[in-house]
């Protein structure tokens, strides 16, 4: 790819689609799996993100990278039989071996396989720049370099492309650092912050509008114009540092959840004084736990450091009376991603586990450092299974 042939000059449209059906009232049925071997290193799972056009599935894992796996061929069709199919064994097709730490990765929001230069990820990592990379060959782009008052490179601890990709939004320390994403290198506006920014998201539905999440248990709603941030309003409600945040599809929502914090809060910005209701699930380390959004707007999920993955209905405009639960993973679920145009979840899991410093030997042996893809639709069976077992039951 030519120099400066990064993403510059892309302008995308969403996407009209018609939104899936998900059935979160039967068992999720498990498409295809990846284990990382547990060393004494331990390479957990840190996430996973669907790509936007749905086609493959990015994941870090302490220790050993970033890793894209594709969507299996034979899930493309609508007449798969999900009661006889086989469980996939992923296989990553690329793979970026970096090992230092990796606080927080994000798609280009208008990624087409059909469009190479849309294919493209940020990552941001321990004592180094924003990276931007390639996602058919994993080959390093350009970088963004945020610095700080004595000249030494500031990492970023979040990352966050603006809605309509033109923008990167790096959160640090002391301040969060707008790049334009056709321009790499050191130039960029900064806008000064009291905490360090540990989550940032944009708004696809208001246009310009940036939640900025602290490590102070705060979360400051500001609106992006000329390349500059304006204060809007500051949320206060959670218990611990904000980790993940999620807004809803009309915009007028936020969704949050924090470290050590078992409640997710939606806010009303409307409104934006006190929390419009909560959520409850279970979070007990200073882990994230991510939380997604079906692109219908009406199911939100979120996963807990018990393995299991809770799943509300938020199309009314109060606190949903009950959630679905799905025991899916032995240790804890860290990530959640629903695929943007298939009833299909995507889990990973893994933590870290403390050292008995007597015994030298881990404090838990419920070790799953795993990445799943698991079907939320309607299960169409097999005309032949069933026939087999009603043979069985009337020979019997």
């Amino acid at each position: 790819m030519a120099d400066g042939d990064y993403t510059a000059g892309i302008v995308y449209e969403m996407p009209t689609q018609n939104y899936v059906s998900y059935n979160f009232e039967k068992s999720a049925l498990e498409l295809g799996r990846i284990v990382w071997p547990n060393y004494d290193d331990q390479h957990y799972l840190k996430g996973c993100y669907w790509s936007p056009d749905g086609t493959c599935l990015l994941t870090v894992v302490r220790g050993a990278g970033m890793h894209i796996c594709e969507l299996p061929n034979d899930l493309y069709s609508a007449d798969v039989l999900m009661t006889s199919r086989q469980v996939n064994p992923l296989t990553p097709a690329v793979s970026v071996p970096e090992q230092g730490l990796i606080y927080d990765v994000c798609w280009y929001p208008g990624m087409n396989s059909s469009m190479p230069a849309t294919c493209c990820w940020l990552s941001s990592g321990h004592e180094g720049p924003v990276h931007l990379w390639d996602a058919f060959t994993g080959t390093l782009r350009c970088s963004y370099r945020g610095y700080n008052a004595v000249d030494e490179i500031d990492p970023a601890l979040s990352v966050c492309f603006s809605a309509d990709g033109q923008s990167i939004f790096c959160g640090s320390k002391k301040s969060v650092k707008t790049f334009a994403t056709s321009r790499p290198g050191r130039e960029y506006y900064a806008y000064e912050v009291s905490h360090p920014a540990s989550c940032i998201v944009a708004s696809e539905a208001q246009p310009g509008v940036v939640a900025i999440g602290s490590w102070k248990n705060t979360i400051e709603l500001v609106s992006q114009s000329d390349g500059t941030f304006r204060h809007l309003c500051k949320l206060q409600g959670h218990k611990g540092g904000i980790t993940s945040m999620a807004f809803s599809l009309d915009g007028y929502k936020l969704f949050s959840g924090a470290r050590k914090d078992k409640e997710i809060i939606c806010w009303d910005l409307r409104v934006p004084g006190r929390p419009l209701f909560c959520l409850g699930r279970e979070v007990n380390t200073n882990q994230k736990i991510a939380i997604d959004l079906s692109r219908c707007g009406r199911y939100l999920v979120s996963g807990g450091t018990d393995g299991k993955v809770l799943a509300w209905d938020i199309s009314l405009n109060c606190a949903p009376q009950e959630n679905y639960q799905m025991p899916l993973h032995s240790d804890c679920c860290n990530g959640v991603s629903l695929h943007p145009t298939k009833p299909i979840l995507a889990t990973s899991s893994g933590q870290h586990h403390t050292m008995d410093p007597l015994h030298h030997t881990r404090s838990s042996f419920s070790y799953e450092n795993s990445l799943c893809m698991w079907w939320l639709g309607n299960q169409q069976e097999d005309p032949d299974l069933i026939t087999a077992i009603i043979r069985a039951a009337t020979n019997s």
